[in-house]
């Protein structure tokens, strides 16, 4: 009788170790949409107003600052579930357009959206420096 008692805690603690069952919590990256901050945002605001109501963008385009793109990925147990984008174009420091889209790549996920020329290089002075 003695035996049986550690025996049977220790059966039932090595059964619980193994159970199939077990909870993963979904991965969210990025910025966290939320509805009713992006229902907000309207064509005419300023960058402050926008930033205040979504946050601070995941990144924005280095040849072109006027353009912010907000991500929203949620990955569970090493696969992409969705993948959200939100991109803001600024014109004069307002808002003039905003586009939202899904899908993408998981290893270049703004290849199929961020197709912006780079602004065009001023040509040098064949004087300059004199």
């Amino acid at each position: 009788m003695r035996i049986l008692a550690p025996l049977l805690i220790l059966s039932l603690t090595l059964a619980g170790c193994g159970f199939p069952g077990v909870h993963k919590n979904p991965v969210i990256q990025g910025n966290q949409f939320k509805e009713t901050a992006m229902n907000r945002v309207e064509i005419g605001m300023t960058e402050a107003q926008v930033q205040f109501l979504l946050g601070n963008p995941i990144t924005t385009n280095s040849f072109n600052p006027d353009r912010w793109i907000y991500l929203e990925r949620v990955d569970l147990d090493g696969e992409i579930q969705t993948n959200q984008y939100l991109i803001v174009q600024f014109e004069g420091g307002r808002v003039a357009s905003l586009a939202r889209d899904a899908g993408g790549s998981p290893s270049d996920p703004l290849a199929t959206i961020d197709t912006t020329p780079p602004d065009p290089q001023p040509t040098p002075r064949w004087w300059w420096p004199f």
